[in-house]
């Protein structure tokens, strides 16, 4: 499955050639506040499966010692998505529309907003979902 996406102004385009690891919902803060909203759905590849097909030089990074980095376009702000040396998370708000995912869990749910509520049965995490 090839993944395709975009920031908001569409000057950062993106292709992954591999299958997603996992699809989750995060519920912390920090994708609350890179969000704006309760929740940012993310997407699990290799790091190095991101090809950037146009905008790399809109790209930039915001790194925080020991959370992920966040790569978003500096023209509309969209995150793109989050890296570590291991692997990438995509944010799936920014795949072409029609773009099927099967999300598989929430995790942060400790953290959640008072007033994000969960209305599925996918499995919930206090933290993070056990490794597989």
């Amino acid at each position: 499955m090839a993944l395709k996406g975009a920031c908001l102004c569409g000057g950062i385009r993106y292709e992954v050639e591999a299958e997603p690891a996992v699809v989750g919902h995060c519920h912390c803060t920090r994708c609350q506040r890179k969000g704006g909203g309760g929740s940012i759905t993310g997407v699990l590849v290799p790091h190095e499966a991101i090809d950037l097909t146009s905008g790399e030089d809109l790209l930039r990074t915001f790194s925080e010692e020991g959370f992920t980095s966040r790569h978003f376009c500096s023209a509309c702000g969209s995150q793109i998505y989050g890296s570590t040396a291991d692997f990438a998370v995509i944010v799936a708000g920014t795949l072409e529309p029609g773009t099927r995912l099967e999300p598989q869990f929430h995790m942060m749910v400790d953290f959640k907003a008072p007033w994000d509520e969960i209305h599925d049965d996918l499995p919930q995490f206090g933290e993070y979902p056990p490794s597989s």
